[in-house]
């Protein structure tokens, strides 16, 4: 007896916000209305202005008026194609309350229990574990948000919630292919499922969210199958699988194998940012297996300094130095024994 109170007063919540959506769709038919008799009046008034200046022969005038007439005639095409639209569509039939509470006992039979959140004015229903193409991504929580149905032209009134989560490798937001930051990507049956909303058919509308769940579409996941366990490159961004990722203890991230190398001296994996290329070898080498020259304070790798810690140059420059003191000794006692 609860059970069936707690579902009248749903079907009550339920009609009410069907209400208000319908109440909606009409402000909306006049806010379109409003702005379309706004423009007719802006032409009105181009036209007496435009006969004006005409007979008066202001011809620079007559010319900006016309310019301004024919940017505005986009705008007036606009607003009359929305309003027709808009007021040529099939009018909404509201469902009656038993229609509603016969929605919701059939939602039961199919989804189970409906859990209903007076907080938040929600219900939801709990999905059978997922798996797509052998990817588990656990049951998920399709949540209705009553309070939100009279938003449904601009915004969705749902969010699709993991339990479960198996997110992807590359984007923690996205649970599913097409669930990204709890909203869904509806694609083909946006139609379908806003037509379910509007004429109370709340168990088509969960049945349809089901589906889209249970099937994969590779034309527009977020992020795909192929690529959902996988690293992005910190770098170029590129997914790669965690076999070829490469992990740079330098700056503690992953890299494609485009974007990484390793040192020539120890064999460490570091990214194209943290690896030294030594001027002397023209080989990559990580920080720890390179030093500074004693002499030029220039970075080589640390085999291209000798025990004293010299570059090949500055070793250069000081045998050059050496053998010019040698010279310049040899030269003293000759020149003395001549005088």
């Amino acid at each position: 007896m609860k059970k069936q109170k707690n579902l009248v007063r749903l079907s009550n919540l339920l009609l009410d916000s069907l209400n208000e959506l319908k109440k909606g769709r009409l402000q909306q038919i006049q806010a379109v209305l409003d702005d379309f008799n706004i423009k007719c009046s802006d032409a009105t008034k181009d036209s007496h202005l435009f006969r004006t200046a005409t007979e008066k022969g202001w011809l620079i005038g007559a010319g900006d008026i016309r310019s301004r007439i024919s940017r505005n005639l986009n705008d007036f095409s606009y607003y009359l194609q929305r309003f027709k639209e808009l007021a040529s569509a099939d009018e909404i039939v509201l469902p009656k309350i038993a229609d509603i509470y016969a929605e919701l006992v059939q939602i039961e039979q199919e989804f189970g229990d409906i859990k209903f959140d007076a907080e938040e004015k929600a219900i939801s229903i709990i999905t059978e574990p997922i798996t797509l193409e052998d990817i588990p991504f656990g049951p998920f929580e399709v949540k209705l948000f009553i309070g939100q149905i009279n938003r449904l032209y601009s915004d969705a009134p749902f969010r699709i919630i993991a339990l479960e989560p198996n997110p992807a490798g590359t984007n923690a937001s996205v649970t599913h292919p097409h669930v990204s930051d709890e909203r869904l990507c509806e694609g083909d049956g946006h139609v379908a499922i806003r037509s379910a909303i509007e004429q109370g058919r709340f168990c088509d509308f969960f049945t349809l969210i089901v589906n889209i769940l249970q099937t994969y579409n590779p034309g527009s996941p977020y992020v795909s199958l192929d690529d959902w366990e996988g690293i992005s490159c910190y770098d170029c961004g590129c997914t790669v699988s965690g076999d070829d990722s490469y992990y740079c203890e330098y700056c503690d991230r992953e890299y494609c194998s485009e974007c990484s190398t390793y040192c020539q001296k120890c064999d460490t994996t570091v990214c194209l940012g943290c690896a030294y290329e030594c001027p002397s070898c023209n080989e990559p080498v990580c920080r720890s297996c390179t030093a500074k020259c004693r002499d030029c304070e220039e970075t080589f790798c640390k085999d291209c300094l000798d025990e004293e810690g010299l570059c090949q140059n500055c070793q250069e420059q000081r045998k050059e130095s050496e053998n010019e003191e040698q010279e310049q000794l040899s030269e003293e006692p000759k020149a003395n024994a001549a005088v």
